[in-house]
């Protein structure tokens, strides 16, 4: 019986050695792992960002707010009004970065995974304070892509199939961000500018005067649903095409080395006159260099220049009347 209980003991003492030995383990292991793997990477508070540095490709781009505007920067000294949508778009794509795990510690395997000069950097500021100095890598699929989109096209949920490597400028370690696309992260000044050209809804169009040099301008008029010019019934379907083709207009050709102060008067314009919201008007302009410059109320800091733009609004009215012809 006496043999039967130090057996017991011994036992139970055994096993109180191995409890505290495996959650000795655990606790090294849990210290050991926060010192280096960061759970949350990308902590900025998007209201309180006032400044944002993006080096890409050899190309530095500055983001500045000012009296709760954004302007990008053009270079020489240059800025331009910016989006804030379009600012906001790459704050929260910056906050979608979650790492799922450490890919590399040693700074001699950056290179491999692009997060060394290749990679994009990105310094966001609240105020003076630098609350995110990141480098975004190489982007990739994962081993299991093609099977996961199977998957869902089957109507399965299935897990991420892409990645992006990602650092701390000022770490060593390289972390795997699930679920984010680096490479769609905006760059270049003309990814936060404001494209837009004309932005209307067909329905309140009531009037649209096309003023053309040499008195070859006319006015496209609506009374009761039907299009007319001097009183000539318009071809419905060209009308109706042509509308669709201006109710959104946008172009990335940003004219930046000519002065408004310089375009006075313009070659053609269009007045659209709407139903219970302001007029629009567009201008075009015709120049030696561009060749065409065109401007619109609706952005009016904005200037366009791409010859595609005059085909598309400033029709004349045969186009309208006989588009056969």
């Amino acid at each position: 019986m006496m043999l039967k209980n130090i057996s017991s003991i011994k036992l139970i003492g055994i096993l109180a050695v191995l409890v505290l030995v495996y959650f000795g383990i655990q606790l090294f292991k849990g210290k050991s792992r926060s010192k280096s793997f960061k759970a949350e990477l990308v902590e900025i508070d998007t209201a309180k960002v006032t400044k944002m540095l993006i080096d890409a490709k050899g190309k530095s781009l500055e983001l500045i707010k000012e009296n709760n505007s954004w302007k990008v920067s053009l270079g020489e000294g240059k800025y331009a009004e910016a989006q804030k949508s379009n600012v906001k778009s790459t704050l929260n794509s910056l906050l979608s970065i979650k790492p799922s795990r450490i890919a590399a510690k040693d700074p001699q395997k950056w290179k491999d995974y692009q997060v060394d000069s290749a990679g994009t950097r990105v310094q966001v500021f609240e105020g003076n304070k630098n609350t995110l100095d990141l480098v975004i890598g190489r982007f990739g699929f994962n081993q299991q892509a093609m099977q996961q989109q199977q998957q869902m096209m089957m109507g399965g949920r299935g897990m991420q199939q892409f990645f992006t490597y990602v650092r701390l400028n000022n770490e060593d370690e390289v972390y795997v961000a699930d679920n984010f696309m680096g490479m769609s992260l905006n760059s270049e000044a003309n990814d936060f500018r404001n494209k837009q050209l004309l932005s209307l809804t067909t329905d309140s169009i009531a009037e649209i005067q096309f003023n053309y040099p040499a008195d070859s301008g006319f006015v496209l008029t609506k009374v009761d649903s039907v299009w007319s010019i001097f009183g000539n019934q318009t071809d419905s379907a060209s009308t109706a095409s042509y509308l669709s083709d201006i109710r959104y207009v946008t172009n990335s050709n940003f004219v930046d080395d000519v002065p408004a102060s310089a375009l006075v008067s313009p070659t053609v314009s269009l007045n659209i006159r709407q139903n219970r919201q302001p007029d629009i008007m567009v201008k075009a302009f015709q120049h030696p260099i561009h060749k065409w410059i065109v401007n619109s109320s609706v952005n009016p800091q904005s200037y366009f220049a791409d010859e595609k733009l005059i085909d598309e609004i400033f029709v004349w009215q045969a186009k309208l009347l006989n588009p056969k012809e």
